[in-house]
């Protein structure tokens, strides 16, 4: 089990100074507020590249949705996007994807205005799209963006239409190879056109689990700093099983706060305690606030029913296929309860009893003032070992609708 260091020293601090100087009384919001600060953290991406070299559909892509989806960017095969057009994400409006104008257009110009004009100071990073060959204003391009110090990613798309063309025009055909020669073709061009080296991602945007679509979300992340990589992982549906185990890194560092809140919740007001598993000892929580949270967790893993039923209507399957994968999963996939009850038959039993065997010497070591604020290791302990097995517990099950999704998508393409 991790440590408990995702309550940092700062708002430890923090919690002291509430405490000695207001009591308990508003403590609950304030630990609440910061786990809903995600929301609130802004990042736009800009999408850019030539005309028709599919920027439309990647953003359409990210964002979980189809060309015919309500509030999708408009695809076609010319030049679409006439001035600069924001698509925010559909799970949060901070996220914001720019579908920028191709470069070389009438109206826009290959010239100095270009950046200018798309308002580049406001993007966080910008994703440079190429399609069949490098070419010169791709490069003229990057040289633009690097001289202003902004990061980018060279994204080459419709890999999709190389291999099937490789495979009717070459005899022993080769899917690395082909992969291996459109690459080195992008760094041959880097190095002509004095542009640093850099990672070259093949994408496929109808098929995010082909070649370089996983490694791009995560190079993505690695370069944000925490609050934004923090915001875009909560914001992103379960896209890949890199970006999976990203959500349940981040929703970790949730778990502490959340298991203190309740236990805080439990100590301060008139909450019936609940009795564990052979009555010796009992434990006030505050099981609405730990089942919303749990909720929360299957929204974030695709889990929900909403979700899954979404999934299904976009893979022309049925929800049971995705249930069906399931049948050996997670004890909470498998109950018909509600999340409230499921919780608390779960806090009575395993629960309970595993907590009070593993968490209190952690906890002395690493958060010490929390026996005063919530009345007793118990509290805490056991909503902390609850949220944090649910989450492996939910990672795990996400893999495996992931595998299910995989399987039927290959299928079609089949």
């Amino acid at each position: 089990m991790d440590t408990f260091e995702d309550i940092s020293q700062e708002e430890i601090d923090e919690i002291r100074r509430h405490v000695d100087e207001h009591g308990l009384s508003g403590l609950p919001g304030i630990v609440q507020d910061k786990m809903r600060d995600w929301r609130n953290v802004p990042l736009s991406i800009a999408v850019v590249g030539e005309a028709a070299v599919g920027k439309s559909t990647f953003i359409n892509s990210v964002r979980g949705l189809t060309a015919d989806d309500e509030g999708s960017a408009a695809v076609g095969t010319g030049d679409t996007t006439k001035e600069p057009t924001m698509y925010r994400h559909p799970y949060n409006e901070k996220l914001v994807f720019w579908d920028l104008p191709g470069v070389g257009t009438p109206k826009y110009p290959q010239d100095k205005s270009y950046l200018g004009r798309v308002g580049y100071s406001k993007y966080d990073f910008f994703l440079l799209l190429s399609d069949e060959r490098f070419t010169s204003k791709d490069i003229w391009l990057a040289r633009e963006i690097e001289s202003l110090k902004k990061d980018y990613f060279f994204i080459r798309t419709k890999i999709d239409d190389a291999m099937e063309s490789a495979k009717h025009s070459e005899r022993d055909f080769s899917e690395s190879r082909v992969l291996e020669r459109i690459k080195n073709n992008c760094y041959d061009n880097f190095k002509a056109g004095q542009l640093a080296q850099r990672a070259v991602y093949c994408i496929d945007c109808y098929d995010k689990h082909k070649w370089d679509y996983t490694k791009l979300m995560e190079d993505i992340l690695v370069s944000l700093p925490e609050l934004k990589r923090n915001a875009l992982v909560l914001s992103l549906s379960p896209l890949t099983k890199g970006l999976i185990k990203s959500k349940t890194v981040v929703l970790k560092t949730r778990a502490t706060k959340v298991a203190l809140v309740s236990g805080i919740q439990g100590a301060c007001t008139s909450l019936i305690p609940i009795p564990l598993l052979g009555g010796a000892l009992s434990v006030s929580l505050d099981v609405a606030l730990l089942a919303a949270e749990v909720t929360f967790y299957l929204k974030q893993y695709g889990l929900d029913d909403e979700s899954l039923q979404e999934l299904s209507s976009r893979t022309n399957t049925t929800v049971d296929y995705y249930k069906d994968a399931l049948k050996d999963g997670s004890a909470i996939m498998a109950s018909r309860q509600s999340v409230k009850t499921y919780l608390m038959n779960v806090i009575k039993s395993e629960a309970a009893e595993e907590a009070v065997k593993r968490i209190p010497i952690e906890m002395c070591r690493f958060i010490p003032f929390v026996n005063a604020l919530v009345g007793g290791t118990a509290n805490f302990a056991t909503a902390y070992y609850m949220l944090y097995k649910m989450i492996d517990d939910l990672e795990k099950d996400a893999m495996k609708v992931l595998d299910a999704l995989i399987q039927a998508t290959s299928s079609e393409v089949d």
